[in-house]
């Protein structure tokens, strides 16, 4: 394997079939190949710029498209978790590091500008601003085709979905995973293309439909994005899993996806989405069984939190760094 450096100044396609022959680069080296993965972020430069393999447009039910972050200093104990807090325009999200807080605010251009933006995260800091704040753009969705003619686009070259729940790393682990499964036998392979657009689809769906959640079934309306999140009707395939789990507790089960029953669960009961009644299966059973296996459960996760040692400690013992 060798690894060439160089920003591609353009790109030859086959007059017969459209595929993709080479790519130039800007010191004038041509190279040629068979197949080629588009790795070049939001740009899409072979699978949109070059091949219009379309990008669909998510952003009616996701329409936070701009972010600013902004790190800065803490010496408040840290704490094991990330939070995300819902703010008029958008969320903020805090992350812990061990020398500093990583911050940053979410929301949509619609709603809020990119000045008013950055004022409002950097009156919620709770310590000294380390960086100038990094303004970012970006638009919810995904490549219509992920693979197109002999060329298949990974990472944000195939899509991105707003970073609520932090599935960028995913996508790109799964899109390489069914490419290591459908690897092209030839640079056309029509039957490995749509196979793989169909799977990857459905990845990009169904994180989709957990992300619409999130804002579908808020109960907050005290500001112009949050009413019209809720009023917006969802995707039917993420209605339908409302409405099964509104009915009788159900969450449908699939293969394919990220989220699975435990995060389902968390997100519908903690925006208080309710079943109306007991699953027929659930009702037949013993109650004080239930309640006593419930509350084993409870006293088994109470004793092994009470057990661990704090964020701080954990760190010190096993992975300390210096500040950089």
């Amino acid at each position: 394997m060798t690894r060439i450096d160089g920003r591609i100044a353009s790109v030859a396609q086959s007059p017969e079939d459209g595929t993709i022959r080479s790519v130039t680069l800007e010191d004038g080296r041509e190279i040629a190949g068979d197949f080629f993965i588009d790795c070049s972020g939001f740009r899409g430069l072979l699978i949109e710029q070059t091949l219009k393999a379309g990008y669909t447009d998510w952003s009616r039910w996701l329409p936070c498209d701009r972010a600013v972050a902004l790190p800065c200093a803490s010496d408040a104990p840290k704490r094991a978790y990330t939070q995300a807090v819902a703010l008029e325009a958008g969320w903020r999200f805090r992350i812990p590091l061990q020398h500093r807080i990583g911050n940053g605010y979410v929301y949509s251009s619609a709603f809020l500008d990119a000045d008013n933006a950055e004022t409002r995260l950097r009156g919620l800091l709770e310590g000294e601003a380390l960086k100038e704040a990094n303004h970012l753009r970006f638009l919810a969705g995904h490549g219509t085709r992920n693979w197109a003619a002999n060329c298949v686009s990974v990472g944000l070259a195939s899509g991105f979905i707003e970073p609520l729940e932090s599935t960028s790393i995913y996508l790109i682990q799964a899109a390489i995973t069914k490419l290591t499964e459908l690897w092209p036998a030839h640079a056309r392979d029509a039957p490995a293309a749509r196979a793989f657009n169909r799977q990857m689809d459905l990845q990009y769906e169904r994180i989709r439909d957990f992300i619409i959640l999130h804002y579908q079934a808020t109960q907050r309306d005290d500001s112009p994005l949050w009413r019209a999140v809720r009023e917006t009707p969802p995707p039917d395939s993420l209605a339908e899993r409302i409405a099964l789990f509104r009915e009788k507790g159900v969450v449908q089960d699939y293969r394919e996806g990220l989220f699975q029953h435990p995060s389902w669960i968390a997100v519908l009961l903690g925006q208080h989405v309710t079943p109306a009644r007991a699953h027929p299966l659930v009702a037949a059973e013993d109650p004080v069984r239930l309640r006593a296996g419930l509350q084993r459960m409870r006293d088994a996760i109470r004793r092994a939190a009470d057990s661990l040692p704090t964020q701080d400690a954990y760190i010190a013992r096993y992975c300390a760094a210096e500040a950089v």
